[in-house]
């Protein structure tokens, strides 16, 4: 994967700097047709950064099963300074196939240290409605759609406790005491997920009983909303000390 990342630069200006696997390979709960799910960011070239003109800031390409998407650095740092937890999973991700990033260590843990749980909780929220509204309209009612939904609401529950929830699937079930419905349906999904393909519907028998199970689960969320936890100007500092940081290490001192 590193290859096809450094050949995708090679006709382009644009500086590569950190990729990883998101997705459900990231969860680990691809199927046996899961594409490859490539995100992260790169750093404009010295020339682009001082342009006059306007570039763009992000980098998108499909390539059969290689889904790449690329953010530019003040891009990618303005999500992470509203707590954005897609992001925040990119830089949590245990499958990482590129990183130039100097002090990676320190500047994750710092980042990981000032997330906002609040922004956690509305996120997984949104995901999970998402998902279920796909059951609920009949577009889509998949395993896969099934579990995505479960998975939003069992991170939303552990956020609204300050709580972050892990990306591995195994370690997020670890995470609940005793299992109820919905993580009961969770693990049967997960299972029957992985055993076959993306589009496989789930059978008409049980598609009240998961409809019933999530949307109870739903409601019992949405009165749990927690306050916003984290200090918002100190997270702002470390991302313009570390912004300066880096961008002086590839254009040069900038006073």
């Amino acid at each position: 994967m590193k290859e096809k990342i450094d050949n995708l630069f090679q006709n382009i200006e644009e500086i590569p700097l950190f990729y990883i696997e998101s997705g459900s390979r990231l969860w680990g709960i691809a199927s046996p047709d899961s594409d490859f799910d490539v995100r992260g960011f790169h750093l404009q070239s010295k020339k682009q950064y001082f342009d006059f003109k306007k570039h763009r800031n992000f980098i998108e390409v499909m390539d059969g099963d290689f889904d790449f998407v690329s953010f530019d650095i003040d891009k990618m740092f303005a999500l992470l300074a509203k707590s954005n937890p897609s992001v925040f999973e990119w830089i949590r991700a245990n499958i990482v196939y590129f990183n130039q990033l100097p002090d990676w260590t320190s500047f994750q843990q710092n980042l990981i240290a000032n997330i906002d749980f609040k922004a956690l909780f509305h996120h997984y929220i949104s995901f999970a409605k998402g998902h279920l509204n796909l059951m609920e309209t009949g577009r889509k009612f998949t395993y896969k759609t099934v579990f995505y939904c479960i998975r939003g609401l069992l991170s939303a529950e552990l956020a609204s406790r300050q709580i972050i929830p892990e990306l591995l699937i195994d370690n997020l079930f670890k995470q609940f005491d005793k299992d109820n419905e919905v993580l009961k349906i969770a693990k049967d999904s997960l299972e029957r997920k992985k055993q076959q393909t993306e589009k496989k519907e789930v059978s008409v028998s049980k598609k009240k009983k998961i409809l019933t199970a999530t949307k109870d689960f739903l409601a019992q969320l949405e009165s749990k909303e927690p306050n916003s936890s984290n200090n918002k100007q100190k997270l702002d500092s470390i991302l313009t000390n570390y912004s300066y940081n880096l961008k002086t290490k590839y254009y040069g001192k900038i006073s």
